[in-house]
């Protein structure tokens, strides 16, 4: 079933288009990567989902409800929003950062039931630990970690995550995956993430949607979209695609003499 349906949507600033006829299907309880180089147009296209941009034509539609008739207040009632590191200020607790999630459904109070939710949400993350500490003196890994429970706790259908690996080592970038991959299957949530790294879009994702100079350029499941033509088209990089119990893996070789976006 259908999650999150987007058709013909185009946004841009002034007269540089940024999105241009995007038409993706996103389906319930699904982990979706969008990759691209810089510039590719994936964020804008999370802003644009969740309602931060307005694009200037085409629809979007959540569980058949359109997104241009929804509220601010009831966006976040159905999409949770995880941002770019580079956009982490929290002078706060890490309990009280989650409890920032529960404010879509108790606006600026909260009660009992609610910090319940948020003691929930940090058990089953496994930071229950870090609770009481300074938000802005955690590490990387943990600070991500922090905001994906802070999106759990809004208690959405849908998580749009902006490149949330960015930054961390190895082993928080597969911490996070891990942490996204469980909620999908655990929680039935569906994910929807911007990221840069093509192997760990390969080894989590259940699709994987390519752009390139703000189009869809290839959609459906990794092994679709992952090949050695596309990754020439869309990177302008020679690459060896080879498989590794049906979950294809990229090994750049060399750059081409093909333009892609700075």
């Amino acid at each position: 079933m259908v999650k999150i349906k987007i058709r013909d949507m185009c946004f841009g600033y002034g007269s540089t288009p940024i999105l241009e006829d995007v038409s993706v299907d996103i389906y319930r309880s699904s982990f979706v990567s969008i990759v691209g180089p810089n510039g590719a147009g994936k964020s804008t296209m999370l802003k644009c989902i969740n309602k931060i941009l307005m694009p200037n034509s085409g629809d979007i539609h959540i569980d058949e409800c359109n997104l241009k008739h929804m509220k601010r207040m009831e966006v976040a009632r159905n999409l949770a929003y995880v941002p770019q590191s580079s956009n982490r200020i929290f002078p706060t607790t890490v309990f009280e950062t989650v409890l920032m999630g529960r404010r879509p459904h108790i606006g600026w109070f909260n009660n009992e039931i609610d910090k319940e939710k948020v003691w929930q949400v940090l058990e089953e993350m496994g930071i229950e630990d870090l609770a009481l500490c300074s938000f802005d003196e955690l590490s990387g890994g943990q600070q991500q970690k922090i905001l994906i429970a802070r999106a759990l706790a809004q208690d959405t259908g849908v998580i749009l995550l902006d490149e949330p690996t960015s930054n961390l080592d190895i082993w928080h970038q597969l911490d996070v995956m891990e942490s996204v991959q469980r909620l999908v299957s655990e929680k039935k949530v569906t994910a929807l993430m911007a990221v840069h790294d093509l192997n760990l879009a390969s080894r989590y994702s259940d699709q994987i949607l390519m752009m390139k100079d703000g189009k869809v350029v290839s959609a459906g499941k990794p092994s679709q979209v992952l090949t050695t033509e596309n990754i020439a088209k869309v990177y302008g990089v020679e690459a060896h695609v080879y498989n590794h119990a049906e979950t294809p893996y990229v090994m750049p070789l060399k750059q081409l003499d093909v333009g892609v976006s700075s």
